[in-house]
């Protein structure tokens, strides 16, 4: 792409919003990307709050609203897409934002003619008082690292569904059914394209408030992700994908198999008490659950100890599994999880 400063759509998904779609649209207006280039959309999947006369208020200063029956982030995203005037389309939440320079520092990407989708980093607030958010923040730091190592490798496996970017040209309309932010790379993947991560361009969230709340998202995030994978397994097979294949097969296939390993494990693990070194093992599985059982009873008390951080890992660590179980029932059964719902606490962050 010639043009260092293409045309974008910034296409915000937005359902019962009407705490945050405010500073989300003020703090979309203020980005540094010239507005005759930068159109903004906001998709309002089924509002009945305020959000979409908030929006309305905006239309003013050049903020499009497209106000949907119910269908779910994806339906939304691939009804706007159809309307999108931009070359370049920047997906974004409700909730997400951006610094200044986000989507300057997201399409510089696209010089590279071989990409067709960049994912920024989306980097959640410090909250000492929440334990749910510390886990979470400690997990997706290690997540961060992964995506820049598989984005110097070959490919991402997934976006950040609050920051990513998709040439228009490149964009497939995917099933409504299935998570955009994971199966559309892929699907970008597929058509010959690579999906690459922009470290710089950073999107700012508020953690999770309780661990029960991000048990809720971890279900519905993971029924949707397997779900996907399930509809794209094509791409496993290395012998046409090469080693993309073999990145997408351990980090998401193993790690959605991983409740089935804990449990073989375990198994295998009491079967084998007998002898000493089983029985040393059998001894660290059960205290890992007994201390998982600690974090649970003390997570809202002492959140920032670090003793209890350790504790608190390990706890997230089960109880991310325990929703990947979930998730796998939910398949088996033919679940679907479509909407989503938000769960903001307080005013705008």
């Amino acid at each position: 792409m010639r043009d260092e400063e293409p045309t974008v759509t910034l296409i915000i998904s937005a359902h019962n919003e009407e705490k945050v779609i405010k500073e989300k649209l003020d703090n979309s207006l203020s980005l540094d990307y010239p507005g005759k280039k930068l159109e903004i959309i906001v998709a309002s999947d089924g509002s009945t709050d305020m959000t979409n006369g908030i929006v309305s208020s905006f239309a003013g200063r050049g903020v499009i609203l497209h106000s949907y029956n119910r269908m779910g982030k994806t339906g939304i995203q691939n009804e706007s897409v159809k309307k999108a005037h931009g070359e370049i389309l920047v997906f974004s939440d409700a909730n997400a934002m951006y610094r200044r320079d986000a989507i300057r520092k997201l399409v510089r990407n696209f010089a590279d003619e071989t990409v067709g989708c960049v994912s920024g980093q989306l980097v959640y607030r410090r909250r000492d008082d929440c334990a749910a958010g510390e886990s979470e923040g400690c997990y997706w730091k290690y997540e961060k690292y992964l995506k820049e190592k598989e984005s110097a490798l070959s490919s991402l496996l997934g976006v950040n569904g609050s920051i990513y970017a998709v040439r228009k040209e490149d964009y497939v309309h995917i099933d409504n059914k299935l998570i955009s932010d994971f199966v559309e790379p892929l699907e970008i993947v597929r058509g010959g394209k690579r999906v690459v991560y922009e470290r710089e361009a950073v999107s700012e969230e508020e953690p999770s408030v309780s661990y029960d709340k991000e048990l809720r998202r971890k279900i519905r995030i993971l029924t949707r992700s397997i779900r996907g994978l399930l509809h794209m397994k094509s791409l496993l097979n290395p012998f046409k994908y090469g080693i993309f294949s073999v990145q997408l097969f351990i980090h998401k296939a193993c790690r959605y198999l991983v409740p089935f390993f804990l449990a073989t494990s375990a198994v295998c693990l009491l079967a084998l008490t007998g002898r000493p070194l089983y029985f040393v093992l059998f001894c660290l599985m059960i205290t890992s659950l007994a201390l998982a059982a600690v974090a649970r009873l003390f997570a809202d008390v002492a959140p920032g100890n670090k003793v209890l951080k350790v504790v608190n890992l390990i706890y997230y660590y089960f109880l991310v599994n325990y929703a990947v179980t979930l998730a796998w029932v939910n398949v088996m059964r033919g679940s679907e999880i479509t909407v989503w719902t938000t769960d903001r606490k307080g005013a705008a962050h």
